[in-house]
Formats: C-alpha cells, structure tokens, sequence
C-alpha cells in the first residue's frame, strides 16, 4: 500500500509519519519540512499542523518507530550464553551499525529540540532499544539497573552507554578517517576498527 493510498484509508497519521520518515531516510533532518511531508501523503500543507500541533510532534512519532527499529538491531544482535561483555561488544556492535544504516534518523533521535521526550511513548521506546546493553552493563560492573532505591547509577553503566553513542556519532560524521585507510572504510570499521575498541573497553575473557 502507497502513503497516498494509506491516507485515501483513512489512515491519515500512519500517511504523514511514513511520508516523514521517508524524507528523513532520504534527506535527513535538514531536508524535513511539513510542507513536503503533507505532499508525499497527498494532503493538505495544513494537515500536518492540524494532526500533530508542530514540526515537533509530528518528529516525534518518527522518533518513536526510529527507536523500534534500532531495538530490533540491537535484539538480533544477541546470541544466546553470551558472557556480559560478549553481549556488550555485540550489542555495542549493533548500535552502531544503526547509526551508520540510519544517519538521518540517528540524528534524530539525538535532537532534543525536534523530539517530545515527555510524549507518552517516548520513554518506553527508547528503555525497549537499550534495555539490553544497559543491563549487560550492569552486569559486567556487578550492578543492577534499575538502580536500587536511593542508589545512583553505576557510573559505569553510564560510560558504556556514552561510549557507543559517541563512537556512533563519530562513525557517521567519519571522524574515524584519520586511521581508516583501505578503500571501504566502513567496512574496515566495523570489521577490524570497531571490534578492537570494543574489546578494549569490555576485554572477553579466555573461556578456554
């Protein structure tokens, strides 16, 4: 079924959010603009304000499928009877890839000016995405999460999360172009670059 189509179904919204997450798939956030989100639904410029209230709730929803979809990267990413820092790199992995498969909507997700983080949804989509890496985390440094009453969280935990965000960041904004140099530089990141810092920071241990 078309967007256009969609919205002929009376599926107006579900139109809008696919039309917006195409722009952003194609253009990013700096090509997103309401007006040409309404034309690829086949509505009217004023349907976007009039069904979402701004730019903002309108990004938002796209936000909150962007989340599931990376939930879903990072889910098949785990392998059953992984250790706590096998889950990490793996999942470290993943998240990355996400970011690299999905610059736009990475992006997104990361503009607090664009996204509602107090819409309804948002909190459980971005929990359902990390969970997982979060609580391998918590594991490899011998805490919980969340965090026992009157307990911070572990700062640790903390810095796992912010080194994968920042070496996503810095993967698709090519940063790391100063020590990749074979002709397919993704590739060499996420098969030799990647994996070495990970496994610096979360060494796997000789199960042998």
């Amino acid at each position: 079924m078309t967007i256009r189509e969609s919205y002929h179904h009376g599926e107006l919204r579900s139109a809008l959010i696919a039309a917006s997450d195409e722009i952003i798939r194609e253009s990013g956030v700096e090509g997103f603009s309401l007006r040409e989100a309404a034309r690829r639904a086949g509505v009217s410029p004023g349907a976007p304000k009039h069904h979402f209230g701004s730019i903002v709730g309108l990004l938002t929803e796209v936000a909150i499928a962007a989340y599931g979809q990376l939930a879903r990267y990072l889910s098949d990413a785990l392998i059953e009877d992984e250790t706590a820092e096998q889950k990490l790199q793996s999942l470290g992995a993943a998240y990355v890839r996400y970011a690299l498969d999905n610059p736009g909507h990475f992006r997104l997700i990361c503009r607090k000016d664009l996204v509602n983080r107090h819409h309804p949804d948002f909190e459980p989509a971005v929990y359902s995405a990390m969970a997982g890496f979060v609580l391998a985390a918590a594991e490899y440094y011998g805490s919980t999460f969340p965090p026992e009453t009157d307990h911070a969280v572990h700062p640790g935990i903390v810095s796992a999360v912010s080194t994968i965000h920042g070496i996503a960041h810095m993967a698709i904004e090519d940063k790391f172009s100063f020590v990749l140099r074979s002709d397919e530089p993704e590739t060499e990141l996420l098969g030799t670059l990647l994996p070495s810092m990970l496994n610096f920071n979360w060494p796997v241990k000789d199960l042998q």
